[in-house]
C-alpha cells in the first residue's frame, strides 16, 4: 500500500508538466492539421469522462490527462486561428484602399527612419466609411519615424482610424498577425488602453529621457536597451554588433533583468520583517502573527516590482515568463511549498499560451523558455568537463560563466541560426567579459534614473561612473565581433533540421544522464549565472536574494573582501574620471565645426554648426535631418562629462534644421534656447515648441537688430528677419534667421537657407547697413536642383569673404538614392580669389580662430 502511495506521489509530482506539454503539442498539432472544433470538444468530453473513471488508476489517469489537455489546446488554438474567418481582416487583401478602425495593443517598435504599430482591428469599410462590417485580426503599421517620446505619434492604448492598401504580413511575422500596411493615412481618434500600462510605458520614457540626458550617445543607447529593453534609433548600429557577437540577450527582454530587480526590492524590503540579532528571543502568539502578515508585506512589495518592472521592459514573453516563475517563486514560501523550476516553467507557459496560443511561435519566448530547460539540463554537465581547472584561482567563477553560456548556446542553436541567419563562435568569450558586468549596470541604471529625476546634475554624477563600463561593454562587443571567424553565416536551412537537432541533443542528455545522473555531481549551478546566459532567463537569482533559508554559493574571496574590493573599484573610477576632467586642456581658440550630418548610408543631409568659444561657452546651430548622427559628431567631440550646452539657435523649422536640434535640447542640459518663431507652426515646429516648454528651457524669439553676446569676445548679431514675420508661401526660407559671428579679428556671415530665399535677401540689402554683411567666411545652404536667386551674388560682393562654405539641404528621395552632393554656385555668383568648400564633399569641416589669424582643416 505505501509503495501505491509513492506511485501516486511520483505521479502527481508530473501532472502540471504533463498538462503543459500536452497542452502545448495540441496547439501544434493543431497549427498542422486544423481538426474540426467540435470534434475536438467531444474528444474533451471523452477525455474527461475517462479521467473520472480511472482516477483510483495512476497512470491511466495521468494518460487520459494528457488526451484531455492535448484536445483541449488543440481547441483553443483552433477557436483563434484566422484561417477560415470570413472576418478576417486578410480577407481585405487586395482589396484596395480599406478603412480600418482598432486599437494599437502593442507599444511602438522602432525601425529604421520609421515605426512599426501591432493594431488590433476591429471593424473595417471598403466603401469609403458608408458602410462598416466586423473584422478581426491584428495587422501591423508602418508608419514615417518619429521620435519614441513624441505625445503627438501613435501609442499603446490609442484607438485609430487607418486608411491604405492591405497587404501579406511582412516577413517573420507571427501567426496572430495578419496582414500589413506601409505608410497609411492615420488619424489618433481616442484612448482605450490600461491606464496603469500607459503610465508605466510613460514612466519608461521619462526613465529614457533621464539616460540619455545624463550620458552622452552611444552609452545612453545602449544603458537604456540594458535597463528597459528600449531600441532607441543610436543604437541601431550596434545590435548587429551584439547580435554576432552572441550578447544580444543583453539588450533584449530579460528575466535575468526582473529577476535582478526583484532580488533588489527583497534586499530592501528585508528590514520589515527581519527582527535583529538582539531580539531573536521566542516569539509568542501576536508577535508571530505580526511576523506573518510583514513578511505577505514584503512578499507583495516583491510581487508589484517585478510586474512593473516586466511592463518596463517591455513586457515581451521572456519577460512575462520570468514574471510569472518570479512570482511563483516568491509565494512558494509562504504557502510551505518547495520551488521546483521545472513545475513553475509548465506552469508559465501553460498561463501564457492559455492567454496566447499564438506565443509558441514568438522568438523571444522560444529562446527564453529552451535556453532556459537547457542551462537547467546541460550546465552540470559542462561544469562536470571543467573540474580539472577548478582549482586555479577564480577558475569556479569564470568554468561557471563558460559553463551556462555553451549550455544556452547549444540548447538556442538552431533558433538563432533561422532567425539570424548566423551561428556566433566568439559568444562565450565574449558573454565571459560582458555578462558578469549586467547586473552592475542594471543598479547603477536605476541609481541614475532616481537622481537624474530628482536632479539632472545627480544623474550627470552617476553618469560619471557608469560610463567607463559601458564603453568597456560597447569595446568589447566591437572586437569581438571584428575578429576573424568569429561567426558563420547560414542561410537557406531546412526546418526539419531543427527538430531532427533536438531529437539528437534529447538523445545524448539520456545517455549522458543515465551515465552521470544529476544527484551524483558535487558541482550545482551558480544561481546568479544561470541568469546571465544568452537569451535565458532562469528565476534561481530570486532564490538567492528573497529566500534566506536557501544556501548562497561559494565565493572564492572572504565575504568581507568583496564590498570593499567594489567600492574601491568606485572610488578608482571617480578618481580617474575626476582627474581627466581636471587634465582637459583649456580652450584658446575659437572653434566652429560644420558637421557632417545625415541618414546612414546617405550623403550629409541638414544644417549643424558648434561653436566652442575661447571662454568655454557651447553653441550648436540647428541639428541637420539625423538625429543619431548629430548625437555621434556631438559626443565625439564633446568630454563624455559635458551634459549641458550654454545656447541652441534654431535658425529656420525646416526638417533639415529641427529634427536633430529636437534631440539636443531632450538630452542635454540647455542655457538657452533661440529661434525667429513661426507664424503658421508645423508639426515638426509644434513638437519642438513643447519640447522646451516641457523642459522649462528659457527660450527667446529673436528679430533683426538684436545683439547677443556669446561669452566675452564672441557677439551675435541677427541681421534678419525683421517684426513682424512675413507671410507667404515660404516661410520656413523667407523668415530664416541671418547671423553675423563677430570675433576679435574674425567675423563669419551665416545666411543659412536664406540664401535661397529671394524675398529675404532683398529684404536684408535694403534693410541693413551694407557694413554689417562684410566678413571673413559666407556660409550658405545650397539646395540641389535649386538655384540661387540673384540677389545672393551682391550680398556675397558686399560681404567680400576669403571662404564660401556650402553646407546642405535635405535630399529628395530620388536624389538620395542617387548618392547627389553637387550644389555649385554660379560662375558669376564668385570671385575667382574667393575659395569655395561644399561640407557635403569635404565631410566635417573646422575653422579655428585666434590672435595670430585663422584657418580651416577637415576634422
Amino acid at each position: 500500500m505505501s509503495e501505491h502511495l509513492k506511485v501516486q506521489q511520483d505521479l502527481r509530482g508530473f501532472i502540471l508538466i504533463v498538462i503543459a506539454v500536452a497542452w502545448l503539442s495540441g496547439v501544434l498539432l493543431e497549427s498542422w492539421l486544423a481538426l474540426p472544433q467540435l470534434a475536438l470538444l467531444m474528444g474533451a468530453a471523452v477525455a474527461l469522462a475517462c479521467v473520472i473513471l480511472f482516477w483510483r488508476d495512476s497512470r491511466l489517469m495521468l494518460v487520459s490527462l494528457a488526451i484531455l489537455w492535448l484536445l483541449l489546446g488543440a481547441w483553443r488554438y483552433a477557436i483563434t486561428s484566422p484561417v477560415g474567418d470570413p472576418q478576417s481582416i486578410s480577407t481585405f487583401i487586395g482589396a484596395g484602399k480599406v478603412e480600418m478602425r482598432g486599437m494599437i495593443a502593442d507599444d511602438p517598435k522602432l525601425l529604421d527612419r520609421s515605426r512599426l504599430l501591432l493594431v488590433a482591428v476591429s471593424t473595417a469599410s471598403i466603401n469609403g466609411g458608408s458602410s462598416w462590417q466586423d473584422a478581426h485580426g491584428q495587422i501591423e503599421v508602418q508608419i514615417l519615424g518619429a521620435p519614441p517620446d513624441n505625445p503627438y505619434g501613435p501609442n499603446y492604448g490609442d484607438n485609430v482610424e487607418i486608411q491604405g492598401k492591405v497587404q501579406p504580413p511582412f516577413p517573420h511575422h507571427s501567426p496572430e498577425v495578419q496582414a500589413s500596411l506601409t505608410f497609411p493615412r492615420l488619424n489618433i481618434v481616442g484612448s482605450a488602453g490600461n491606464p496603469i500600462i500607459t503610465a508605466l510605458l510613460h514612466l519608461r520614457l521619462a526613465m529614457a529621457s533621464v539616460i540619455t540626458q545624463s550620458l552622452p550617445q552611444p552609452m545612453a543607447a545602449l544603458l537604456i536597451a540594458i535597463l528597459l529593453s528600449l531600441q532607441t534609433p543610436a543604437m541601431k548600429p550596434l545590435t548587429k554588433l551584439f547580435q554576432l557577437t552572441g550578447t544580444a540577450h543583453l539588450i533584449a527582454p530579460s528575466g535575468f533583468k526582473v529577476t535582478i530587480l526583484a532580488g533588489l526590492v527583497a534586499g530592501i524590503t528585508s528590514w520589515i520583517y527581519k527582527r535583529r540579532v538582539k531580539e531573536l528571543k521566542p516569539l509568542l502568539p501576536a508577535q508571530k502573527r505580526e511576523g506573518h502578515w510583514r513578511r505577505w508585506l514584503a512578499t507583495s512589495l516583491v510581487i508589484l516590482s517585478i510586474i512593473a518592472y516586466s511592463i518596463l521592459s517591455g513586457a515581451g514573453p521572456a519577460a512575462q515568463r520570468a514574471c510569472i516563475m518570479g512570482i511563483i517563486l516568491v509565494i512558494a514560501p509562504r504557502f510551505g511549498r518547495v520551488y521546483n523550476i521545472y513545475t513553475a516553467m509548465a506552469l508559465a507557459v501553460l498561463i501564457m499560451s492559455m492567454f496566447d496560443s499564438f506565443v509558441l511561435w514568438n522568438t523571444g519566448f522560444q529562446l527564453s523558455t529552451i535556453g532556459t530547460l537547457g542551462i537547467v539540463a546541460l550546465t552540470p554537465l559542462f561544469q562536470r568537463l571543467f573540474r580539472p581547472i577548478e582549482g586555479l584561482p577564480f577558475a569556479i567563477l569564470l568554468t561557471e560563466t563558460v559553463a551556462v553560456t555553451l549550455a544556452a548556446q547549444i540548447a538556442t542553436l538552431p533558433i538563432f541560426a533561422f532567425t539570424f541567419t548566423q551561428i556566433s563562435i566568439i559568444a562565450p568569450f565574449a558573454n565571459l567579459l560582458t555578462v558578469p558586468l549586467l547586473g552592475t549596470l542594471i543598479l547603477l541604471g536605476i541609481v541614475l534614473c532616481v537622481t537624474g529625476s530628482i536632479a539632472l546634475p545627480l544623474g550627470s554624477l552617476c553618469g560619471l561612473i557608469i560610463f567607463p563600463l559601458l564603453k568597456y561593454t560597447i569595446i568589447v562587443v566591437s572586437m569581438c565581433a571584428s575578429i576573424p571567424g568569429a561567426f558563420l553565416i547560414v542561410n537557406h536551412l531546412d526546418p526539419r533540421l531543427a527538430w531532427c537537432y533536438y531529437g539528437v541533443l534529447i538523445l545524448i542528455l539520456s545517455v549522458v544522464l543515465r551515465r552521470w545522473p544529476l544527484q551524483n555531481q558535487h558541482h550545482r549551478v551558480n544561481p546568479a549565472l544561470t541568469l546571465q546566459s544568452a537569451n535565458t532567463q532562469s528565476n534561481h537569482f530570486v532564490i538567492e536574494n528573497i529566500l534566506p533559508e536557501v544556501e548562497r554559493s561559494t565565493s572564492p574571496l572572504p565575504p568581507r573582501i568583496l564590498p570593499i574590493l567594489r567600492y574601491a573599484a568606485v572610488l578608482i573610477v571617480i578618481l580617474a574620471t575626476g582627474s581627466t576632467i581636471m587634465a582637459a586642456p583649456a580652450n584658446e581658440q575659437l572653434s566652429i565645426i560644420l558637421l557632417n550630418v545625415g541618414p546612414a548610408g546617405k550623403p550629409s543631409q541638414g544644417e549643424a554648426i558648434l561653436i566652442h568659444t575661447i571662454d568655454g561657452k557651447i553653441i550648436l546651430l540647428d541639428g541637420g535631418l539625423d538625429a543619431t548622427s548629430l548625437a555621434q559628431e556631438l559626443d565625439s567631440r564633446l568630454p563624455f562629462w559635458q551634459r549641458s550646452i550654454d545656447t541652441v539657435i534654431l535658425t529656420s523649422p525646416r526638417q533639415d534644421h529641427i529634427i536633430g536640434a529636437r534631440d539636443v535640447i531632450s538630452r542635454f542640459q540647455i542655457g538657452e534656447v533661440l529661434d525667429a518663431g513661426m507664424l503658421h507652426p508645423s508639426a515638426a515646429y509644434a513638437l519642438w515648441k513643447r519640447t522646451i516648454n516641457d523642459r522649462n528651457l528659457p527660450y527667446s524669439q529673436v528679430r533683426e537688430g538684436s545683439s547677443i553676446p556669446l561669452g566675452t569676445q564672441l557677439t551675435l548679431q541677427v541681421l534678419w528677419p525683421p517684426s513682424p514675420l512675413h507671410k507667404g508661401t515660404s516661410e520656413e526660407l523667407d523668415n530664416a534667421l541671418i547671423m553675423r559671428l563677430v570675433a576679435p579679428h574674425f567675423s563669419i556671415l551665416l545666411l543659412g537657407v536664406a540664401a535661397l530665399s529671394k524675398y529675404a535677401l532683398s529684404g536684408l540689402l535694403t534693410t541693413i547697413d551694407h557694413g554689417y554683411l562684410q566678413a571673413t567666411i559666407v556660409q550658405v545652404v545650397g539646395e540641389v536642383g535649386k538655384a540661387f536667386p540673384k540677389e545672393l551674388s551682391t550680398v556675397l560682393r558686399l560681404a567680400s569673404p576669403s571662404l564660401i562654405i556650402i553646407t546642405p539641404a535635405a535630399l529628395s528621395s530620388k536624389l538620395s538614392k542617387a548618392g547627389t552632393t553637387s550644389t555649385i554656385l554660379p560662375p558669376q555668383f564668385v570671385n575667382q580669389s574667393w575659395q569655395v568648400i561644399q561640407t557635403a564633399q569635404a565631410g566635417t569641416t573646422g575653422i579655428n580662430s585666434s590672435a595670430s589669424g585663422w584657418n580651416i582643416s577637415a576634422e
